[in-house]
């Protein structure tokens, strides 16, 4: 029969597993917009039969436009194309003070990203991982590569 040291020692341990897995999921915040169908495609990053097309609201758009930073509350989605067919999302989400939630070598200003898939479900691949750190050189343009197209775009 266990003793009740081993027993309270198994469960603090697993208190503690449980308490570090919620905090990483709670890590990230970005979430899948509801107004998704009211956004529009600012970006066509196709190459053959994959690529990337970009979203963003219109008043998003024309803030990035006025060359004003884009404000908390920003969400900017990538739909994922391989083989001609949807796969996912991606989101890219910024909220107030959410780049202090992040480990500041993995920050990306207050940006979170997120992967979906085509029903708006979480579905964080490794590759999401790799999304933050290329955008961690992008400092200078807010963390964002598709700032130069939402400035361009034309309805």
């Amino acid at each position: 029969m266990p003793s009740f040291r081993s027993v309270l020692l198994a469960l603090l341990g697993a208190a503690l597993l449980l308490a570090s897995g919620l905090a990483s999921a709670a890590a990230n915040r970005a979430t899948f917009p509801k107004d998704f169908k009211q956004m529009v495609m600012y970006g066509d990053y196709r190459r053959g039969s994959g690529g990337e097309l970009a979203y963003a609201l219109r008043e998003t758009i024309d803030i990035a436009k006025a060359g004003q930073p884009l404000p908390p509350g920003t969400r900017l989605v990538l739909e994922i194309y391989d083989a001609g067919a949807l796969t996912g999302y991606f989101v890219m989400e910024k909220g107030v003070d959410w780049g202090l939630e992040v480990e500041e070598e993995k920050r990306t200003g207050d940006w979170h990203f997120q992967q979906f898939d085509t029903n708006g479900q979480v579905n964080r691949t490794s590759i999401a991982e790799r999304c933050e750190a290329c955008h961690q050189g992008q400092e200078s343009n807010d963390f964002m590569f598709t700032r130069d197209r939402m400035e361009a775009y034309l309805p």
